[in-house]
């Protein structure tokens, strides 16, 4: 809860500390509108508070509640346009509290748990998932928004926590990358190896954004690099783009536009970051790490 608290006051200031304070009975209200038990909270709650719980049916369910309104919409109408292929199950939805009732994975581990140790096998479940997401043809656009409204942002954005030279660098690539998409589709939006977890037999994934682009933005969400590969920056820098080869010929993607994209979405991170006072560290130590390999 601490994580969460800090993060929603970060970005709500007084009424952060509000949606806080009424959040108890929130959860009460929810609880006894689905007729749920033995609610246990998670712990790396971020910006949604989220608990396991079990259902009048004797089944394992998941609340979750947000702050923000339009975000857990997008997660609803994702959810309900993947239909639980490759995705967690949309089970009910509370507009007036924001909240959504959602199928639990179990055991519920997370595909990021066996990485980097087992990075290849990481790499071949993730491709899988991905390939399974992905597979519904763009027939109607739903409401859901581009990849372009989230990159808008881009333009304008100055910060002394940011160096130019990579604004520049990732304002020029998204617009390039942007008039060259062929094949446009519904992505997840935020598909890391924490946002993919075991549900049996099979990986389903959770916390959909749910925006039209192109499989190359969606694959360039990875963690390619984990925190604890950051102490040798030539052995790293390799790791990095090799990992990046290896998932974009499994995923019968390109590369370029792969490696193009990383590098879009790490400015971007650190954008939201500092928009929402938090720390651009990461993603900018990674995104000057690939820079000189993005050639334009």
């Amino acid at each position: 809860m601490n994580k969460l608290t800090q993060n929603v006051v970060n970005i709500l200031g007084e009424n952060g500390k509000k949606w806080i304070a009424n959040l108890p009975g929130t959860i009460e209200i929810l609880a006894d509108y689905w007729n749920l038990s033995h609610l246990v909270p998670v712990d790396n709650m971020s910006f949604n508070y989220v608990a396991k719980a079990i259902d009048n049916s004797n089944q394992a369910v998941v609340l979750k509640i947000g702050f923000d309104t339009s975000v857990i919409a997008d997660e609803k109408r994702a959810l309900t346009y993947f239909d639980g292929n490759a995705s967690i199950r949309l089970i009910d939805y509370n507009e007036k509290y924001n909240a959504l009732l959602l199928q639990q994975a179990t055991p519920g581990t997370t595909l990021k748990s066996l990485y980097p140790a087992n990075d290849k096998f990481v790499i071949d479940c993730y491709v899988d998932t991905v390939q399974k997401l992905l597979n519904k043809p763009l027939n109607n656009k739903n409401g859901f928004r581009y990849i372009s409204d989230w990159l808008k942002m881009l333009d304008g954005f100055k910060s002394d926590k940011l160096p130019e030279y990579l604004l520049k660098k990732a304002i020029y690539l998204k617009n390039t990358l942007l008039v060259s998409i062929k094949t446009e589709i519904v992505l997840h939006g935020d598909l890391h190896q924490d946002n993919i977890l075991k549900d049996n037999d099979r990986w389903l994934a959770i916390d959909p954004k749910g925006i039209i682009g192109e499989p190359e933005f969606e694959i360039a969400a990875f963690d390619f690099i984990h925190d604890t590969e950051l102490t040798n920056n030539l052995d790293t820098k390799k790791l990095f783009l090799n990992r990046m080869n290896i998932i974009a010929e499994r995923s019968n993607l390109s590369a370029e536009r792969i490696k193009n994209w990383t590098l879009v979405r790490l400015i971007l991170s650190a954008v939201w970051h500092i928009e929402d006072n938090g720390d651009p560290g990461l993603s900018i130590k990674l995104a000057e790490m690939l820079s000189d390999d993005v050639v334009i």
